[in-house]
C-alpha cells in the first residue's frame, strides 16, 4: 500500500527548528471527512502520513496523484530590510503560483507576534502576513498561516489548517478516483478497453480507504475488480502475458513476492499471478 504524503518546501532552513514539533503531531488523529459512494460523515481515528522536504525528484502535483498537502515555509524577520521581505514574498508568490494542486499551505514562521510593516494608515499597521496574502492573491486566511514557532497555540491552529487541508485533499481525491473508476467502468464493452489500467485506478481508491482504516470499504473494491474479471471469461487472456506456472508453495498473504502492481501496470503479468495477487489482497483486508 501505498502511503499518503505531505510534501515540505524549505528555501530558508526552518525545517530543523521545527521537524521535531512538526513530526511529534504526527499522525493526524480523529478526522472526520465525508467520502465514497454515501457522503455519509465518517470517523477517522489517524491518518498516517511521511513528510517529504525539499524533494529532489519531484513528483505528480495534481490533487489526484501528488502530495497531499503542499506546504511551503517562510522566514520574515521585522528587522530584515524592505527589499529582502519583497524579495522572500515574492519567492513565495512563485511558488504558490507553481502548485497545481488546489491543498497547499505558506507557512509564515516567527518568534513574535505577526510582523509589522510600513506606516500606519487610518490608525492601522498592515502586518508582513497580510502583505503576503495581498502579494499571493489570498486575501483569505485558507492558504497562508502565521505560526509562532515557540507558541503551543500557534501550533494547534497550524496543525487545524492542516488537518483542514487534508481532509478536503482526501475527499478530492476520493472523488476523482471515483469519476475515473465510473468512466472506465462505462466504457467496459469498447474495444481498446484494459482491464489492467481499470485495476490499477481502482486500486489507488482501495489505497485511499486502507489508508484511512476503512478496511470494509477497501475490500469492497477488490471484489468488485473480482466480480469484472469474472464477467469477462473470453476476453480475460489479451491483458496478461499467458496463464503462468504455478508454485509449488505461494504465500498468499505476501502480496510483495513480486513486482505486482507494476506488472499490471504495464501488463505484463501473468494470469495465475494476478489471481495470486488479487487473492492475497482479499485475505489481508478481510
Amino acid at each position: 500500500m501505498e502511503r499518503l504524503w505531505f510534501s515540505i518546501t524549505d528555501e530558508f532552513g526552518l525545517w530543523s527548528q521545527m521537524s521535531t514539533e512538526f513530526e511529534a503531531r504526527l499522525p493526524l488523529r480523529n478526522l472526520i471527512w465525508k467520502g465514497g459512494i454515501t457522503q455519509t460523515a465518517q470517523f477517522v481515528s489517524q491518518l498516517d502520513a511521511r513528510v517529504v522536504v525539499n524533494e529532489t525528484t519531484p513528483g505528480p502535483t495534481d490533487d489526484a496523484t501528488g502530495a497531499l498537502l503542499h506546504v511551503y515555509l517562510v522566514a520574515l524577520s521585522d528587522a530584515e530590510s524592505d527589499t529582502r521581505k519583497a524579495e522572500v514574498r515574492a519567492r513565495a508568490k512563485a511558488w504558490s503560483a507553481r502548485q497545481k494542486s488546489t491543498f497547499w499551505l505558506v507557512v509564515l514562521v516567527t518568534n513574535s507576534e505577526p510582523l509589522t510593516q510600513g506606516p500606519k494608515f487610518l490608525g492601522m499597521r498592515t502586518t508582513l502576513l497580510d502583505r503576503l496574502r495581498s502579494d499571493i492573491g489570498r486575501k483569505d486566511s485558507d492558504h497562508i498561516v502565521h505560526l509562532q514557532h515557540t507558541q503551543v497555540e500557534s501550533w494547534n491552529a497550524l496543525f487545524l489548517a492542516i488537518r483542514d487541508r487534508a481532509v478536503q485533499g482526501l475527499e478530492a481525491r476520493v472523488t476523482l478516483l471515483a469519476d475515473e473508476i465510473r468512466r472506465m467502468d462505462a466504457n467496459r464493452m469498447l474495444p481498446g478497453w484494459n482491464y489492467c489500467k481499470f485495476f490499477v485506478t481502482k486500486e489507488r481508491l482501495a489505497d485511499l480507504y486502507a489508508a484511512l482504516d476503512l478496511w470494509d470499504a477497501a475490500l469492497a473494491q477488490y471484489d468488485e475488480l473480482e466480480a469484472v474479471y469474472e464477467q469477462l471469461p473470453h476476453a480475460q487472456a489479451a491483458w496478461f502475458t499467458e496463464f503462468g506456472m504455478c508454485d509449488d508453495f505461494t504465500d498468499l498473504l505476501n502480496v510483495h513476492k513480486k513486482p505486482y502492481r507494476q506488472q499490471l501496470a504495464h501488463n505484463t503479468i501473468t494470469q495465475f499471478d494476478f489471481c495470486v495477487y488479487l487473492c492475497g489482497q482479499q485475505l489481508r483486508l478481510l
